[in-house]
């Protein structure tokens, strides 16, 4: 897989480093401080490697010169774009952050695509029809400990992690309601992260924002292997625009690619 990688980036003139080797201990792949890791770990629900992988990702970007926006669509209280915070000035960059979220519970899956265990984690609704209203409840147990709020993730990024906030960009709402109004205020992406969940969640966020990424940028989405409706959005929408893109797992559930200059990157 990395061979075809290489081989597809030489071609755009880009180098690959690692993206997404696995470790089951974050610290052995990102240089990171117990304080840092402190501010990131109760504010994410993603493993180590998966965190490993967006915080190679950027590195990866910053090390080809691959300019562009980091945009996240799914923030819940922020701990992925602190370690892209953290991993970019490591790297003394700065960059434009993109964010959004609704900010509470997560809206109904769609009984017709979602799949049954979207339905389940949902609260076993069975006549679920999508709508744009929270699923109350939805976050609260142990692990999650609650919806996400707008004001702790700007303080989480801006005041814990020392980000310059004229860089830092909160969309609140439904993705449905933001990203039409907001797309024309972000040039080029050159990290796109998609953690919505469901089918029309990650489907409106590629209608709007997958052709602002980059030559070279990296799209990452979390939830492809988890839920039947996010893969058949993202399958749908590679389909209709005729991308094939290589996909690499980070684990069972969440893939990235690579945008190359051809619409046909093959498969």
């Amino acid at each position: 897989m990395k061979k075809l990688l290489k081989f597809l980036l030489n071609k755009t003139n880009y180098r690959i480093i690692n993206i997404g080797r696995g470790t089951r201990n974050i610290a052995e792949k990102i240089p990171i401080s117990e304080n840092t890791w402190q501010n990131i770990r109760p504010n994410t629900m993603l493993s180590e490697l998966r965190l490993a992988n967006i915080s190679e990702s950027i590195e990866y970007l910053v090390a080809n010169a691959i300019e562009g926006d980091i945009v996240e669509c799914g923030i819940w209280k922020g701990g992925s774009v602190a370690l892209m915070a953290h991993t970019l000035l490591s790297k003394r960059e700065t960059r434009h952050l993109h964010l959004f979220d609704i900010f509470d519970d997560i809206c109904e899956p769609d009984a017709a695509v979602d799949g049954e265990r979207a339905l389940r984690e949902a609260g076993g609704i069975e006549h679920a029809l999508g709508r744009l209203i929270p699923v109350k409840g939805i976050y609260n147990n142990k692990k999650t400990g609650g919806a996400g709020d707008e004001a702790a993730v700007y303080q989480l990024i801006v005041n814990q992690m020392s980000y310059p906030a004229p860089f830092v960009h909160l969309h609140k709402g439904w993705f449905q309601e933001t990203l039409p109004l907001v797309k024309k205020d972000i040039a080029g992406i050159a990290l796109l992260r998609l953690d919505g969940d469901w089918y029309a969640s990650t489907k409106v966020c590629l209608e709007h924002l997958y052709d602002k990424v980059v030559t070279g940028g990296v799209i990452i989405v979390d939830d492809y292997g988890a839920y039947d409706g996010c893969r058949k959005a993202v399958d749908e929408y590679c389909r209709a625009n005729n991308i094939h893109p290589f996909h690499a797992y980070v684990d069972s559930e969440c893939i990235f690619w690579i945008k190359t200059a051809s619409a046909s990157q093959g498969r």
